[in-house]
């Protein structure tokens, strides 16, 4: 049954939890550089793998009726099974903060802080008629990401997401060897553009949000960010260098920004 469906996780550490979840394409891979300097500082460490990156790897079809709610089930189910149930801090990333942000509203007394970087929860944008050209063109591009995804595709979902600068081609970089084998995560894609929601629940959540935007990345998903600090009545944004992975780019000033905001939430 779908919803019974539980994520990998890896627990380490001791100390006050952080649970990190992942993008959606290399999976918990993108949080790792980040694991032992949260355990350095005292933190236990809850890290999980989504289905979608799961099923990708191994090549897998993903279950029948897959959306953002199968993974954000998924994650509760996870939780209680670890047994986890007290407010947690929670850190998330492009569609992990997409699948993060369902599960805060579904579970709100669950969150004590949560972080979501670059969610493309192009739900919060309204009507997709009468969103710009540019957003309308990326989200029919997301739509056709499914079956098996060639490294063309690969390539076009860098660059409408901004991974890449404009004009850059993401072969000629480093990274695009370690990308590549992760390519068939991307069929998680077809459930970004179908989920719904009610921007009510936004302005019900009272937990503390942080909202990062990368600079360079792409402009619908600052548009997102600016629309979740409108309805979330408890939101900060900053915004540093990096794209779409401003985290990653821009780590030393992410962990201080983000320690500074979970302290004085504490």
């Amino acid at each position: 049954m779908v919803d019974k469906l539980q994520l990998q996780a890896r627990v380490s550490g001791e100390g006050s939890p952080i649970l990190l979840i992942p993008g959606g394409l290399t999976g918990w891979k993108s949080w790792e550089p980040f694991v032992d300097t949260f355990k350095t500082s005292k933190r236990q460490v809850i890290s999980v793998q989504l289905l979608s990156v799961e099923y990708g790897i191994e090549n897998h079809e993903l279950p029948v009726n897959y959306s953002v709610k199968t993974e954000s089930n998924a994650l509760k189910t996870t939780l209680d099974s670890l047994g986890y149930t007290a407010p947690i801090d929670l850190a998330a990333w492009s569609f992990g903060a997409f699948v993060s942000l369902d599960f805060a509203l579904n579970n709100p007394g669950r969150i004590r802080t949560l972080t979501l970087i670059e969610p493309p929860a192009v739900w919060v944008l309204g009507d997709r008629r009468r969103l710009d050209a540019q957003t309308q063109k990326t989200l029919d591009f997301l739509e056709s990401l499914h079956g098996n995804i060639t490294d063309e595709m690969l390539a076009g979902f860098l660059q409408e997401v901004g991974f890449v600068k404009p004009g850059q081609s993401p072969r000629e970089l480093p990274q695009w060897q370690q990308w590549l084998p992760f390519k068939n995560s991307l069929r998680n894609s077809l459930a970004v553009v179908d989920h719904k929601d009610d921007l009510e629940r936004l302005r019900k959540f009272n937990a503390p949000v942080l909202l990062v935007k990368g600079t360079g990345s792409a402009s619908f998903l600052h548009k997102i960010i600016d629309n979740l600090a409108l309805h979330l009545p408890n939101a900060h944004v900053i915004e540093m260098p990096g794209g779409h992975a401003p985290h990653m780019v821009s780590k030393d000033e992410f962990l201080t920004e983000m320690g500074k905001f979970q302290n004085s939430n504490a």
